[in-house]
């Protein structure tokens, strides 16, 4: 059965099976960047989902390039880039760690900065073996919220955490399984149907434990109210003040025509 998503066209939804549904960023000729409708758009979507199982992915040769850096320039550039690469707490993650339903990512490409945190917040991960993760952060000049940090390091774990953020690395999937961040490689192509199979495996568990176990995972995990080590001020300032390094570094990314900040251990692979 196939459920349009509503007007704008980002994200479709599809479910497959009974209780089984495979949402899809569907923005290809933006490697399925994030920009605020499809931010919006997947929110409703995962919100409103019945489902016992759900595989999320993405159309054509990436999950996702991270937030769509060309919806921020023009005039308003200050206001939208703080809205949407810098906001420290945009609803969709929030809905996907607190839903009742298991969420396996299936990624092939690259899942960058913002698709990395859509895939960070997914209860598994499958991967081709051409997928590869990334935190362009330095690239663009961005310090990057307290939040997106804390989930980073619940899958990845300090060191691999670090190395994106401190060294600018890229993590490739076969290194990402034997960290355990990601539950199984698939073969090129097969990355959605490996999904389904762990999906199908999940919906069979009592729907009510399964509920309260993602729920107590998400607690034992980050058990304490969120203390931010950088306020919010300090992190507009660092950004945003005349001297801040992000609008200088997405601007020099635009100008580039590049498909995603380059720096200098990408260059080298």
């Amino acid at each position: 059965m196939r459920t349009e998503p509503g007007p704008c066209p980002a994200v479709r939804v599809e479910e497959v099976e009974p209780g089984i549904t495979v949402v899809t960023l569907d923005r290809p000729g933006r490697r399925n960047a994030l920009d605020a409708r499809t931010l919006d758009e997947l929110t409703r979507v995962l919100s409103d989902l019945d489902a016992r199982a759900v595989v999320l992915t993405g159309n054509g040769p990436a999950f996702c390039a991270g937030y769509d850096l060309r919806s921020v320039a023009g005039p308003r550039w200050e206001q939208l880039a703080e809205q949407l690469i810098a906001h420290p707490a945009h609803a969709v993650f929030d809905v996907m760690e607190s839903c009742t339903y298991p969420i396996v990512a299936a990624i092939d490409g690259p899942a960058l900065g913002g698709g990395l945190e859509l895939a960070s917040c997914c209860d598994a991960r499958v991967a081709t073996r051409d997928a590869f993760f990334s935190v362009p952060a330095g690239d663009l000049g961005l310090v990057y919220s307290d939040t997106g940090v804390r989930r980073f390091a619940s899958v990845w774990g300090g060191s691999l955490t670090r190395e994106m953020l401190l060294l600018g690395r890229r993590v490739d999937a076969s290194r990402a399984w034997r960290a355990g961040a990601v539950a199984e490689l698939a073969d090129d192509g097969a990355h959605v149907d490996v999904a389904l199979r762990l999906a199908r495996r999940a919906a069979r568990l009592a729907p009510l434990a399964s509920a309260s176990n993602k729920r107590i995972i998400g607690g034992v995990l980050d058990p304490a109210p969120h203390r931010p080590s950088l306020d919010a001020g300090r992190l507009r300032r660092a950004c945003f003040a005349p001297d801040g390094e992000l609008r200088t570094g997405v601007e020099a990314f635009i100008r580039s025509g590049a498909s995603r900040p380059v720096g200098p251990d990408l260059r080298d692979r």
